[in-house]
């Protein structure tokens, strides 16, 4: 019976994962965008991976030097899962995120079982369907950055620890360093091996791991040591020799440029987009306002009002109890068991999170979604404590709103109302495909590669806007087999005449320019009045304006054919 009831689970949660995916693959059939700054540059490294693995050389340390320095300042989980899944399914924007799809079943599973294991099979699946609804999810499940895969690892590696931790927290013994033969069974190996693993896999996808990770291997640490058995001690001290083992070789090859990327990435970002200070109540407050945005106002209300309405419901049970009122009985009937300590070990996690992430400078919404599973379950939790006769109507009414506004948050079908109707419920939340024009950066690309096929060539990208900048060209030009690299140039006013001397390629915009140096306007003008170029092409952008390749008179490489330098010099 019990076989049967966990394999009826195991197809419910198959069943909301392909949802997921459907829903994913039809937005992705629809969109006609390009990538931006830095999902242009994920995508590129991923391509980077691609090719090095078409040819691994698996026992060459030089190998795997260069290997580990395709990314040198990202760690590369993600890439070189999505370089896997290119290989499987060819290469492209669409076919790369397919990747989110393999992160996603992590997630999905990884929230089931700390379900199950803090709470109940039933806030397991629960809180895996909220996971597919919540608009702070699904929203990075549609793009190409780490921080969905960051949360599907950083979940799996919550869950790995938190069984891990329950199973030995069961393990007594009257002699502390006494070795009991259950300290050493393969259950507790295995999920002690797990952890370390998926402790590692986690810091190789984004090293922001430790600011959901830290608090809660610390609180187990030092209850392993307050508590010491030899046993547990060495499973959780190679846990961590193991996490070692997976993370550290990226890192010790890369650690420098690490150090010296990480101020850029961190201080000099929050100054330019005006975080604030860590002195002001809004550095502390900035995760919390968001919350509505993350989760919804639907996923949030319903589920907090159950906990509430649960937790009065108990201490008036509790109360008529201690002053011995017969004839009572409760409203609520088949009540969730209350389990203080899993919420405690919940809200450790939850809060150690939102307070390092809170410390770190440089905020943004999308830094703190590793920790939405577990308010996911934490919701979950609240809808199962409405009981009674109302129970499920409630609970199949939040999720059945959710999915609706789910679907007019994703795709522009339900005209005015419904948009308006869908961001009073879900702020912020609308996250259309791009259907619209497409916009012609593999026809530029192409246009290079047809005029000079033999070189690679070097691109001077001057614009810098969502759709047009160097990154998102140098992208389509790895798409071509690397013919083409993307270029910013022009960022200094005395380097502008070395600049243009420097390339035989500039592609120009008219109109918005987007986040650009003082420089840039010198350089647009030295290439389109300089002699040294031709207008090779323009095109017509989808917001009006125009892009102009502008290609040198006498390029300074020329590589053609031997039969067409024969008869060059006969001619």
């Amino acid at each position: 019976m019990l076989a049967k009831f966990k394999q009826h689970h195991l197809l419910i949660l198959l069943l909301i994962w392909l949802a997921g995916v459907a829903i994913d693959r039809i937005w992705f059939a629809c969109d006609r965008s390009v990538p931006d700054w830095d999902r242009a540059e994920y995508l590129t490294s991923s391509l980077n991976y691609w090719q090095a693995l078409q040819q691994p050389q698996w026992f060459s340390s030089d190998w795997w030097t260069d290997f580990w320095q395709l990314s040198t300042k990202v760690p590369p989980l993600t890439q070189i899962a999505a370089a896997i899944t290119q290989l499987i399914f060819g290469t492209g924007g669409d076919r790369a995120t397919l990747v989110n799809s393999f992160f996603s079943a992590i997630l999905l599973v990884s929230v089931y079982g700390l379900g199950i294991q803090l709470f109940s099979a039933e806030v397991g699946l629960w809180a895996a369907g909220i996971c597919q609804l919540i608009p702070g999810l699904y929203k990075l499940r549609l793009d190409f950055l780490l921080d969905y895969p960051l949360t599907a690892v950083v979940t799996l590696c919550f869950w790995c620890l938190t069984v891990w931790k329950s199973q030995n927290s069961k393990v007594k013994s009257q002699n502390k360093f006494r070795i009991p033969n259950s300290e050493f069974r393969i259950s507790s190996w295995f999920w002690a091996i797990a952890f370390g693993i998926s402790l590692g896999l986690a810091l190789l996808v984004k090293q922001t791991a430790l600011f959901f990770l830290f608090v809660p291997i610390v609180w187990t640490g030092v209850e392993t040591i307050r508590k010491p058995h030899i046993g547990r001690i060495c499973q959780f001290a190679i846990a961590l020799l193991l996490s070692a083992i997976v993370f550290m070789p990226w890192y010790q090859t890369n650690w420098l440029l690490i150090l010296t990327g990480g101020k850029r990435a961190t201080i000099d970002s929050a100054l330019a987009e005006g975080d604030p200070a860590l002195n002001t109540l809004d550095a502390w407050t900035y995760y919390s306002k968001l919350l509505p945005e993350h989760i919804s106002w639907v996923l949030l209300l319903l589920p907090i009002v159950g906990l509430l309405l649960y937790k009065s419901q108990k201490l008036k049970v509790k109360s008529q109890k201690k002053n011995s009122t017969p004839g009572y009985a409760a409203p609520m009937r088949r009540e969730p068991h209350l389990k203080p300590d899993s919420l405690i070990w919940l809200a450790i996690f939850l809060i150690g999170a939102y307070l390092l992430c809170s410390l770190n400078i440089n905020k943004d919404s999308r830094y703190v979604v590793p920790y939405l599973p577990g308010v996911a379950l934490l919701l979950a939790y609240g809808m199962t404590c409405w009981r009674g006769r109302w129970g499920q109507q409630v609970r199949w009414s939040t999720v059945g709103l959710a999915v609706l506004v789910t679907g007019l948050n994703l795709f522009p079908i339900g005209g005015i109302l419904g948009s308006r109707v869908a961001s009073i419920l879900s702020p912020n939340a609308t996250h259309y495909a791009y259907m619209g024009s497409e916009y012609p950066h593999a026809q530029v690309i192409e246009e290079i590669v047809q005029t000079a096929p033999n070189i690679r060539s070097n691109l001077g990208v001057l614009p810098s806007t969502l759709e047009v900048n160097q990154h998102s060209l140098n992208y389509f030009g790895a798409l071509r087999n690397f013919q083409v690299y993307g270029r910013q140039v022009g960022t200094r006013q005395q380097q502008i005449v070395q600049d243009g001397r420097s390339l035989d390629w500039f592609v120009t915009k008219t109109g918005e320019q987007g986040s650009v140096p003082d420089a840039q306007s010198a350089m647009v003008q030295y290439v389109e009045q300089s002699p040294d170029f031709n207008l090779q092409k323009t095109w017509a952008l989808p917001d009006s304006s125009s892009l102009k390749l502008y290609h040198r008179r006498v390029p300074q490489v020329e590589v053609g054919s031997r039969r067409k330098r024969e008869q060059g010099d006969k001619g």
